[in-house]
């Protein structure tokens, strides 16, 4: 009995026995005997599962293997132990008679030891494979791979170095065309879920074949059925071992609208991560210059309110990215959501970066004050520090000024005094908003000759990995500024956070 027929005779999950029904793709994965196994995979698409099973399956079928499974942090390994291995075990009834035996003892999170003599290994390697050195191990089991250390699989391979089993099975979810998960799926088979069309063509899952109602044919539009793909290796003859690679359009619980929602409010790189599965490349324009032109309209520049709709004056707020120093440049940012969510812009102005500080903020005041602008999103960090207290006294009527500090995640605003408020927001999220944005077409330009020179400040951004925090980031070339894409999105990100009040209200 192979492992697949294994698993859906004697696993049980939630009181019941496990399903494959409506995932053909997972019977080649489970029963590849190919010395490693890579899979590359987006988030939700049962990788943890197919972990657990194959522990469950060698700590049963193997008396007397010892497994070592790692995850790039403590309270992952915990999760995994309590919350999936050992309910897994403890609800098939099978494995909870050979494993556990009669009276079943309590088993430590890090170390289970089983009445067959198996051994199951839990351990942490983010910085290092220090955790897991010392073992002897017969199978060896990564999760989320992409987060391990770069450089520790040789490391924790030697834990299996005495073994005659010795496996290997990585699974991950991508982030750059040069993580180390990305370069084991490239040495191995690399299969593809690829789906036939009608047209003839082999398709694969990607964001071009995001229809309207499902997935389609980049070639022809037609709709087509993951249900019916087939494994294509890119290499087949590789001797490394298996890889596959699966994302949330093969999966039958596929909740399309959630799907095609994700994309719009979703980061560009973390949709093609999350989502679709794949890595994102390094060095790309996360936007393109066309891409950008295609959101502007055909209305000039306004210089006053009278140029503004009527009924959007009382809804005008700015962004401000303030600068200072040799390079960086002050950017005023105006304009006000539309009821269809799409950010309008009206008023671009920008400052030289050795203009006198006094001189940028008599005109940021005053051309504020112009439009109407009741609320001001602006940098809180560096000389926004300064600017922000000095805008406030010299803007009365002013209602509120947000002072926007990037960090990695969101913190909800707080009030710091009076009309200043601090708001932490995470800077690649926010920024890839934007970037969503522009390729939904869901914020709005003046004409291109008023304001080419800003749209040069969004699509010269670049995507970059952090090996230190082990995300993806956005970046700019040093010799050309990126003001502009931080006004917009400050004044973005306030105009949305009043929409959403506007409809909770």
């Amino acid at each position: 009995m192979n492992r697949f027929e294994w698993c859906g005779s004697f696993v049980y999950l939630r009181g019941r026995p496990i399903s494959f029904d409506g995932r053909p793709y997972l019977r080649a994965i489970y029963n590849s005997d190919a010395r490693r196994i890579v899979l590359r995979c987006s988030r939700q698409v049962e990788k943890t599962t197919f972990i657990c099973n194959v522990v469950a399956h060698a700590a049963v079928m193997l008396p007397g293997v010892r497994i070592i499974v790692v995850f790039p942090r403590q309270d992952q390994a915990s999760v995994f132990a309590k919350s999936r291995l050992q309910p897994l075990i403890t609800e098939s009834p099978v494995l909870r008679r050979i494993l556990l035996g009669k009276q079943p003892r309590k088993q430590q999170v890090s170390h289970m030891r089983f009445e067959n003599k198996s051994e199951v290994y839990i351990r942490s390697a983010y910085r290092s494979a220090d955790a897991a050195r010392g073992i002897d191990g017969d199978y060896l089991l990564i999760d989320e791979y992409q987060d391990i250390a770069g450089g520790d699989l040789p490391v924790l391979e030697e834990a299996l170095s005495h073994s005659p089993h010795r496996r290997v099975f990585l699974t991950g979810t991508p982030k750059s065309i040069d993580n180390h998960l990305e370069d084991a799926f490239n040495r191995s088979t690399a299969n593809e879920w690829r789906v036939p069309c009608e047209c003839g063509q082999s398709v694969f899952l990607d964001e071009k074949c995001l229809g309207p109602y499902g997935p389609v044919c980049p070639s022809c539009q037609s709709l087509i059925d993951p249900k019916v793909g087939q494994w294509i290796s890119r290499n087949p003859e590789s001797a490394w071992g298996d890889g596959f690679t699966i994302n949330h359009l093969a999966t039958p619980w596929l909740d399309y609208p959630l799907l095609l929602e994700h994309q719009e409010s979703y980061n560009p790189a973390l949709f093609r991560n999350e989502c679709i599965g794949l890595p994102t490349y390094l060095g790309d324009h996360i936007v393109t210059r066309d891409e950008v032109e295609q959101c502007c309209t055909n209305r000039p520049m306004a210089t006053a309110l009278a140029d503004v709709p009527q009924t959007a004056r009382h809804r005008l707020l700015a962004g401000i990215d303030w600068g200072g120093g040799v390079i960086s440049r002050t950017v005023l940012v105006i304009g006000y959501m539309l009821d269809d969510d799409r950010f309008n812009i009206v008023h671009m102005a920008k400052y030289r970066a050795q203009e006198d500080a006094d001189v940028v903020l008599r005109e940021v005041s005053q051309r504020c004050n112009q439009f109407g602008v009741r609320l001001v999103a602006a940098d809180g960090l560096g000389n926004g520090s300064v600017y922000n207290n000095l805008l406030l006294a010299n803007m009365p009527r002013l209602a509120g000024l947000y002072a926007m500090q990037y960090s990695v995640s969101d913190q909800a605003p707080r009030q710091y005094k009076g009309r200043l408020w601090n708001w932490t927001i995470g800077r690649t999220p926010s920024i890839g908003m934007v970037f969503t944005r522009v390729k939904k077409k869901r914020i709005q330009f003046p004409r291109v000759e008023d304001c080419s020179s800003f749209l040069d400040e969004i699509w010269c951004e670049v995507a970059v990995y952090d090996d230190h925090q082990r995300m993806i980031k956005y970046t700019h070339p040093e010799t050309q500024p990126d003001d502009a894409l931080h006004a917009v999105n400050y004044a973005a990100i306030l105009a949305r956070m009043l929409m959403t009040q506007q409809y909770e209200g």
